[in-house]
């Protein structure tokens, strides 16, 4: 049996998987009146026994010599997904686009999650936490009111994402999705400092004064 080595959901890491079913077959497309060949396969994680489906669609023949196949595995591969992060006492209206960012990210749609972290979590966190004495409406400086909470290299960071944002909005270009992904891990850690270190502060003062009443 033909084995190969992808991530596994249960195991959560990379496993060989043996192939036990496959199938091929050409299938005819009715728009370019080209076919294309198809490989199916069943693959069984030799460390979980969950069963997985390889879908394998090869290019046509007028297509590049450099385009390669395209591989699809079900259900989707978890480590593609970020795991959102839970922060206290967040406004309704930044956890919702908080949310559908990280869908957006998840779901490889990258202008769509640019804009989204560009013009609008970062636009509501300053709207949110910033008085508007501190800047004028435009996104550069509702950024730069950000410098009296974080050092110079995380503002200029906040600057390369209203760049890659701009690109997106004004000409369609979107970054690699790489590039959103870490933008993400920044814009969450601004996040934690405004909506969760204070709550997680109040937390431990509250178990410590009742760990004491206890031990009086």
């Amino acid at each position: 049996m033909t084995k190969l080595r992808i991530y596994c959901n249960t195991c959560r890491t990379q496993t060989w998987h043996e192939r036990v079913a496959a199938h091929s077959h050409s299938r005819l497309d009715q728009l370019f009146g080209f076919s294309h060949e198809i490989d199916s396969s069943v693959l069984i994680c030799r460390g979980c026994e969950d069963v997985s489906f390889r879908l394998v669609k090869h290019p046509f023949e007028f297509q590049a010599e450099g385009d390669g196949p395209e591989e699809l595995v079900f259900p989707d591969r978890k480590h593609k997904l970020r795991k959102r992060k839970y922060f206290w006492k967040l406004p309704k209206h930044i956890e919702v686009l908080y949310k559908e960012v990280v869908s957006a990210h998840d779901a490889n749609l990258t202008l769509l999650s640019t804009v989204g972290v560009r013009g609008g979590l970062i636009e509501a966190i300053v709207a949110d936490k910033i008085s508007p004495q501190n800047y004028k409406d435009r996104l550069d400086s509702k950024i730069d009111s950000l410098l009296a909470h974080f050092p110079e290299t995380v503002i200029e960071t906040l600057h390369e994402f209203r760049k890659m944002g701009n690109k997106a909005v004004h000409k369609l270009e979107a970054p690699e999705s790489l590039n959103i992904h870490h933008a993400l891990y920044v814009i969450e850690g601004i996040m934690e400092f405004f909506y969760g270190v204070e709550q997680h502060a109040k937390l431990f003062s509250e178990h410590r004064k009742e760990w004491r009443g206890h031990a009086s």
